[in-house]
């Protein structure tokens, strides 16, 4: 309870996985966007809530602060060493430039602080209990995918880049160059040998919710996720996701996604198996190929998170992607492995005594 009497729950706390506060509640109350579910809180009286996810949604979106501010110029530094001259990675910037406007070239730490200083006073108005606050959570909320959309733009065009000055087959090596250390965390901390795959699972899902309220998937941009539960696997639904999905779907993008014209960023072309050997998969989305499916699979013999991913131009009626975990690795299908290139005898026997998870 607040000193005006107010009756309060904490929605967030420490979690561990994650090292850091997030938000808790039931898995149907963790699928919902973190603004959408802080203007339920305010209408419902819970200013502090209220204030509490707001201040928690910058904590969701650090991590993509850091990585889509570091990985846009380590992109242009590899694809110079890859042997690009400096005058043609100067040519494709000016380029890239035109396309997405200066202010998205000029970066995410640039423009965070106009994020989190909305924040900081929408959350002032819940707790003060201002009658502009259900207005500044929503007006955080587009400033925040304003930033957020910029710094995508930003990195899938250097992406694009990467594929027209070296070829589409640069694609997943400049992935493995920028997750380099993401493959040795992810597969350290979801090692059977290390963890119990049920810690895993639980992690996994921790992950997915809290990295997905930050790149406010959904057809309003809401950070809504839909979850599936099935006998054998669970699975979460963005429709689309708002990062490697916005770049495929017109209905988010002003009728302009950003594999159509005037962006086109790079698909694949040609069947791969960093790209589960689809033709149309977004260059950007080639990451989550890599770090749930491909890498996994190579060092731990399973995928932590298998990924039904949209494709161009199919994507324009249907962006939507979802992401599985196995309630077991066993139960990983052979399809899941031969659509990545992988002999699907590298699946381990089924784990015994921890429970379905």
């Amino acid at each position: 309870m607040t000193a005006d009497g107010e009756q309060t729950t904490s929605h967030v706390r420490y979690e561990p996985s994650l090292g850091r506060a997030a938000r808790v509640g039931s898995w149907d109350e963790l699928t919902k966007g973190t603004f959408r579910t802080a203007r339920d809180l305010l209408a419902a009286g819970d200013r502090e809530g209220a204030a509490q996810l707001l201040e928690v949604s910058v904590l969701e979106a650090t991590e993509l602060r850091d990585v889509y501010d570091r990985w846009p110029a380590n992109s242009a530094e590899w694809i110079r060493a890859q042997g690009a001259t400096a005058e043609q990675v100067t040519d494709a910037l000016a380029d890239l430039a035109a396309k997405i406007g200066p202010e998205a070239m000029a970066g995410i730490a640039e423009a965070w602080p106009r994020f989190v200083n909305a924040v900081e006073r929408a959350a002032d108005l819940c707790r003060s209990g201002d009658a502009g606050a259900d207005e500044a959570i929503e007006a955080t909320r587009a400033t925040w995918q304003t930033v957020h959309d910029q710094a995508v733009d930003r990195l899938s065009g250097l992406i694009d880049v990467a594929a027209r000055l070296l070829g589409e087959s640069a694609v997943p090596r400049l992935w493995d160059h920028l997750m380099n250390e993401w493959y040795d965390l992810h597969c350290a901390r979801y090692d059977v040998r290390n963890q119990r795959w049920p810690i895993s699972i639980n992690q996994l899902m921790i992950a997915i919710v809290d990295g997905f309220h930050a790149h406010l998937s959904g057809a309003d941009r809401q950070g809504d996720i839909e979850m599936i539960e099935e006998a054998d696997r669970i699975g979460f639904r963005f429709a689309p996701c708002g990062s490697g999905g916005r770049s495929l779907d017109p209905r988010i993008t002003d009728g302009k996604p950003r594999a159509g014209a005037p962006y086109e960023f790079a698909v694949t072309t040609q069947a791969h198996d960093w790209a589960w050997n689809k033709i149309g998969i977004c260059s950007y989305c080639v990451h989550c190929c890599l770090l749930n499916e491909v890498v996994p699979i190579d060092r731990l013999g399973y995928p932590t998170r298998v990924i039904d991913a949209p494709t161009w131009p199919a994507s324009t009626t249907d962006a939507s992607c979802t992401w599985w975990i196995y309630r077991d690795p066993s139960l990983v299908p052979d399809s899941v492995y031969h659509r990545v290139g992988r002999d699907p005898a590298r699946r381990p026997s089924p784990i015994r005594g921890d429970g379905d998870g």
